[in-house]
């Protein structure tokens, strides 16, 4: 099975871009209430997934910084805690698991890295219930 079937396309994903500022992509981050966003650049490709603890403690331990400071740097000087590791829409079920456990959702790129969505951790979950619940059902119609 193609993960295609679990992706949220880009166009329903929170995402911020490389050049934004500190300061813009912290009020985006705060007003949608998210902990981890998906960076992509200029041209669409996925840079990386940032968190709101990358902005704290590279606010706090290298910049020391003010208010009028966060809105002149840029996300793409933020140093991250986490490697987010994306994956081709061509990837299978198994190249995902090994991402999806630990990771709340996986960034998906084209064969050009653009980034293009995220399949979320809750969307398998999700899957793997119905799944689990059609075979019940079916096992319980074969038994009667």
């Amino acid at each position: 099975m193609n993960i295609s079937f679990y992706l949220l396309p880009k166009n329903e994903v929170a995402h911020i871009h490389n050049e934004d500022t500190v300061g813009q992509a912290l009020r985006y981050i705060h007003k949608n209430g998210y902990q981890a966003v998906p960076v992509i650049d200029s041209e669409g490709h996925y840079v990386d997934t940032i968190t709101e603890g990358d902005f704290l403690w590279n606010l706090i331990e290298d910049y020391h910084m003010d208010l009028e400071t966060m809105r002149q740097v840029r996300v793409e000087s933020i140093r991250r805690k986490w490697n987010y590791k994306a994956v081709s829409i061509d990837a299978n079920i198994a190249e995902l698991d090994e991402y999806i456990i630990n990771q709340n959702f996986v960034p998906v790129v084209d064969g050009r890295n653009v980034f293009i969505g995220i399949v979320t951790r809750k969307s398998v979950i999700k899957a793997l219930i119905e799944r689990k619940n059609q075979t019940v059902v079916q096992k319980q119609q074969q038994e009667q």
